[in-house]
């Protein structure tokens, strides 16, 4: 399918607590409705610990609870590998994926180039492990899933992880990864991984696409960080949209307003991959031992 131009919040934590003031019910409702008729493609949600004192929410509870009260926005949740397991955060966001209908994502959090590397591996693994197919329901017979294509993963990497995963695979199959590369080495490591790289600039873009040979990369969408300023969001040129951030909970009437657009048509509950303009997502297992083997 074809692009279009994309549009993403980061809520900072303060924003996050605002929102979602378990003394102020309706305020998250007022949100979630504001943040689907204003066509916004997504919000991010963590990854910016600058302060450590400030209160805040786990982004996945957030992200949960923000999926209860909206209807299309997709929902990127930061993880870092330094601190949840692989497993942990294929289980999380899989969960996170059913329970939104296809709107999750996962913004990979700081930590070592190759320990992100191989955990976007081993969670992409783990999410067909447990084929969605397979899954039969079928109440006469008392069959619940065809168990015996429930495989194990069996990687042996920086992590090693046999699985399989204790939740079927995501609506989306894969739901998409986000890459904030702070350095050449990680713009080279999240080419090869990433389905959604965020840079500084225009001129970032450029020089991205310019230093890969175009033929051999992964389908990826190009986003830009933009800090907030009162008015309107210019259209990203160069890139396939902006992520907007620096907002505070006062701005976000005029946000929404400034960013307001025609809704997303194609489908009336569009997966984030679709909103991204990513093409069906690959397969990565091929075979596998059967975690349940009928004899």
């Amino acid at each position: 399918m074809s692009r279009h131009s994309v549009v993403g919040l980061h809520l900072d934590a303060a924003v996050v607590t605002h929102v979602l003031d378990p003394r102020q019910q309706a305020r998250r409702e007022e949100f979630g409705r504001g943040i689907d008729e204003s066509g916004i493609d997504f919000l991010v949600l963590g990854g910016d610990h600058k302060n450590e004192v400030e209160p805040r929410i786990d982004a996945t509870v957030a992200a949960t609870v923000l999926a209860r009260h909206t209807s299309t926005v997709g929902l990127v949740v930061a993880g870092a590998v330094v601190r949840d397991h692989p497993f942990n955060l294929a289980r999380r966001l899989g969960s996170l994926d059913h329970g939104s209908h296809g709107r999750a994502g996962w913004l990979i959090g700081s930590g070592p180039v190759n320990a992100a590397v191989d955990a976007v591996s081993v969670v992409r693994k783990l999410w067909e492990s447990w084929p969605g197919d397979s899954i039969v329901d079928d109440a006469e017979r008392g069959i619940f899933a065809d168990s015996e294509r429930i495989v194990h993963i069996d990687h042996s990497g920086i992590f090693s992880v046999s699985g399989p995963l204790n939740v079927p695979e995501p609506p989306q199959r894969k739901p998409p990864v986000f890459w904030r590369p702070a350095t050449e080495v990680e713009q080279v490591a999240a080419r090869r991984t990433a389905d959604a790289v965020i840079l500084p600039d225009e001129d970032s873009v450029r020089r991205y696409r310019a230093h890969f040979d175009p033929d051999a990369a992964r389908d990826q969408a190009l986003l830009i960080d933009l800090q907030w300023t009162p008015g309107s969001i210019p259209p990203a040129t160069e890139a396939d949209g902006v992520i907007v951030r620096g907002f505070t909970a006062t701005d976000l009437p005029a946000l929404l307003d400034a960013v307001r657009r025609e809704p997303f048509l194609h489908d009336p509950r569009p997966t984030l991959r679709d909103r991204l303009g990513l093409q069906t997502a690959e397969t990565v297992l091929s075979g596998g031992r059967s975690a349940f083997p009928v004899s």
